[in-house]
């Protein structure tokens, strides 16, 4: 009985914190909002975030540029290391395909696609914006911690789940797969440069999926943009071609990271899941360098790739 109590208090102050996350601004009074500004823990650094830049966050140009900001960051930073620092012992021990070296020519085969889909999409899309996108309102108070945390986790969930079957059936399908996932893979040796190696209409999918996921809740806008961060950041992370003592997958085995990614890019009918692995192990996609080791030579070579018929004709970088 006393169990079901625990329960029972736990569900209320859940539901609680709900509604008070949600409840309209403009009905609290002067000295509801100067306690709740008092008490949350994240509004000092919203106050200090939106003091004179209210006319920058608010733009509707904010939210595509400080997501590219992100992308160019990753890539800025992981083509530095792999161009330059890649024979360093730390970097060398950490690359999961040995055997291929990320070069300059490399890059700019994946760079120059890039490029062309920021041109002639992205940046169109961004400055459409300005005409029908309605500036940002700034709330007065910060999200609690509890509605930051709670959103981010349920946004991230939903698009873990909902990218697996879209990405599994990219690769079942063979006419979608070869008229559009298969350009990403170009490369079975994925780096953070090449993570937005995308056919546009995946590009486009992807983009529209983590920019509207959010409107399941009526988000806060710091929530908002720190969704933005946690999924680019993750993206870039699995495709790296590094494996870090740190690395999130080495404290939770239900994370799949950049092993299992590089994994899907060499054979590429193995770890559909993009971040977490339940759903590959459940489905039985889930496949380390570890079980091909263990294969016989026959499996080996047939497990988790495509026919050389079923590939003719597409393109291969690496």
């Amino acid at each position: 009985m006393f169990f079901f109590l625990q329960i029972s208090s736990f569900v209320d102050a859940f539901l609680f914190q709900m509604l008070l996350d949600l409840y309209p601004v403009q009905n609290f009074t002067v000295e509801q909002i100067e306690y709740e500004k008092n008490t949350r823990l994240l509004q000092p650094i919203w106050d200090f975030m939106t003091k004179g830049n209210e006319h920058i966050l608010s733009s509707p140009l904010f939210p595509p540029f400080y997501a590219l900001s992100i992308d160019y960051t990753w890539v800025a930073v992981f083509t530095i290391i792999d161009l330059w620092f890649s024979e360093v012992p730390f970097f060398k021990n950490a690359k999961i395909q040995k055997d291929r070296k990320v070069t300059w020519e490399l890059m700019k085969q994946s760079l120059k696609l890039q490029a062309c889909n920021q041109l002639l999409y992205i940046y169109p899309m961004a400055l459409v914006q300005l005409i029908w996108v309605p500036p940002t309102e700034l709330p007065i108070l910060a999200p609690t911690v509890f509605e930051m945390l709670s959103q981010v986790a349920i946004f991230f969930l939903s698009f873990d789940f909902t990218y697996f079957w879209f990405h599994y059936f990219s690769h079942k399908i063979k006419w979608l797969y070869r008229w559009c996932h298969s350009v990403h893979h170009m490369y079975s040796s994925p780096f953070a440069a090449s993570a937005q190696h995308l056919h546009p209409f995946e590009l486009f999918f992807v983009g529209t999926f983590i920019t509207t996921i959010p409107w399941i809740f009526p988000t806060h806008c710091m929530t908002y943009w720190l969704w933005f961060f946690v999924a680019q950041s993750v993206s870039y992370e699995v495709h790296i071609g590094y494996d870090f003592p740190f690395a999130l997958h080495r404290f939770f085995w239900f994370y799949s990271g950049a092993p299992a990614h590089d994994m899907h890019h060499l054979r590429p009918l193995t770890c559909f899941q993009p971040w977490f692995n339940y759903l590959d192990r459940l489905m039985g996609y889930h496949i380390t360098y570890e079980d091909l080791k263990k294969m016989t030579e026959a499996k080996l070579k047939k497990f988790g790739v495509y026919s050389s018929g079923e590939e003719k004709g597409l393109i291969k970088i690496n």
